[in-house]
């Protein structure tokens, strides 16, 4: 170091040093800790009640759940068209053929045979299905080669007719000359005698044999099934092979039947009308026949007859309704709709106006207004209706319903608009 550098005064501040050591340890406040604590708390509370309201609310939605529904009946909002507008009867029923049969053998044997399918047109007497009658068959040739038999013997004892009457007319004429005794004449006449007794024996057996005869033809006839009438086949009750029984009742005991027939040409609706409005209808009264399976085509109908019987449990009267217009797309069984009309010499109803209805019972006053409640995915709405013409169980809905709705009937009166409620049929 030079002088030059001790003569230089020193800087007061360059000597100042600062002692370091540890670092030391840090206190913190308890009230901090405390704070902390009360805030995890907190947290933890807000967690806990988070969960348990999901919890409770999961568990109130399953019990919801399971909660019962109230059971209602519901109906369809209908609409109609033409003089269907105006009946004063609607009756449900089915089709069905005034001449329909099921065809059995008249007697026990096992199906050999069977000529016709199901849709196949048959005729009166058409051989439909056969039986096996093959010990029928030999059973007939025995009878009939009795009756030849009995035959032949006639004609021999003919020939033994002729010889002893040739012997006994020798005998009278030889009696005078004493040529033969009085006994062997009254041989020869007994001999005559017995030949021509015998004869009216043989003719009887020939009559017996060809009894025999019919009768084996009979029982064979009857392994036969032919077509009372002119009809369709509808059904086949039976199959080749297959045992047939006369009022067999079921496969342990045979079938008892081969086909069913029906004449499609004669068709009714067997359907039942109330009590109440049986009135309503008449003989020859005109109706419009609507057929589930036909939609957009109304048939003619005309009554044919009212059943002289009602239904106690039901409370309804049977009645036959005859189709004038029946076509091939109708068959037995088809379930539709009779609207019994009110004058058979009435016009009919503009077909391009269309008319709402809906079940009276469906229908209910809220004071001065009248309301309907519709049903649509398990829940029910109230509306408001405004009603026309009310008969046979029906009303005419003017505003409100368009149609094809289903509305309960005779709704509950503790019903609440969107509540769950069970469909019943």
């Amino acid at each position: 170091m030079s002088l030059a550098d001790t003569d230089k005064p020193r800087d007061p501040l360059a000597t100042l040093r600062i002692k370091r050591g540890p670092a030391p340890m840090p206190t913190r406040s308890p009230r901090r800790w405390w704070r902390r604590l009360i805030l995890l708390f907190v947290m933890l509370g807000l967690i806990g009640g988070g969960l348990a309201a999901a919890y409770f609310s999961e568990s109130f939605s399953v019990l919801k759940a399971f909660e019962p529904r109230l059971e209602v009946r519901v109906a369809n909002v209908s609409v109609f068209t033409g003089r269907a507008a105006d009946a004063v009867v609607v009756a449900t029923g089915y089709l069905e053929s005034r001449r329909q049969a099921k065809i059995g053998a008249r007697a026990p044997g096992r199906i050999q045979l069977l000529n016709v399918e199901e849709g196949s047109r048959v005729t009166k007497g058409q051989l439909l299905a056969e039986l096996e009658h093959a010990d029928l068959d030999a059973s007939l040739a025995a009878n009939r080669a009795q009756v030849e038999q009995a035959k032949a013997g006639i004609v021999e004892q003919a020939v033994a007719i002729e010889r002893t009457a040739r012997e006994y007319d020798r005998a009278v004429k030889l009696q005078p000359t004493r040529a033969i005794s009085e006994t062997e004449l009254d041989a020869a006449k007994f001999e005559h005698d017995a030949a021509v007794a015998k004869m009216e024996s043989l003719k009887a057996a020939v009559s017996l044999a060809e009894a025999r005869v019919r009768e084996a033809e009979q029982v064979k006839e009857n392994m036969f099934v032919r077509a009372p009438f002119d009809g369709t086949v509808i059904s086949k009750d039976a199959e080749v092979g297959e045992s047939i029984l006369p009022g067999g009742m079921g496969e342990s005991s045979g079938r008892g039947s081969v086909i069913t027939i029906a004449d499609l040409s004669q068709l009714e609706m067997d359907c039942d009308v109330k009590e109440d409005y049986i009135g309503r209808v008449a003989v020859d009264r005109m109706a419009e026949v609507a057929i589930d399976a036909v939609p957009g085509r109304r048939y003619k109908g005309k009554v044919r007859k009212v059943i002289p019987m009602g239904d106690r449990a039901r409370a309804t009267i049977k009645v036959k309704v005859a189709i004038t217009d029946a076509d091939e797309r109708l068959f037995p069984d088809m379930s539709g709709t009779v609207y019994f009309l009110p004058d058979a010499n009435s016009e009919a109803a503009d077909a391009n106006i269309k008319r709402v209805f809906c079940p009276t019972a469906a229908i209910r006053k809220d004071g001065e207004t009248e309301v309907a409640w519709t049903v649509a995915d398990d829940r029910v709405k109230r509306i408001t209706v405004r009603t026309g013409t009310v008969g046979d169980g029906r009303t005419e809905i003017l505003n409100g319903l368009a149609g094809g709705e289903r509305v309960v009937v005779e709704p509950p009166p503790d019903l609440r608009d969107g509540q769950q409620v069970k469909v019943v049929e």
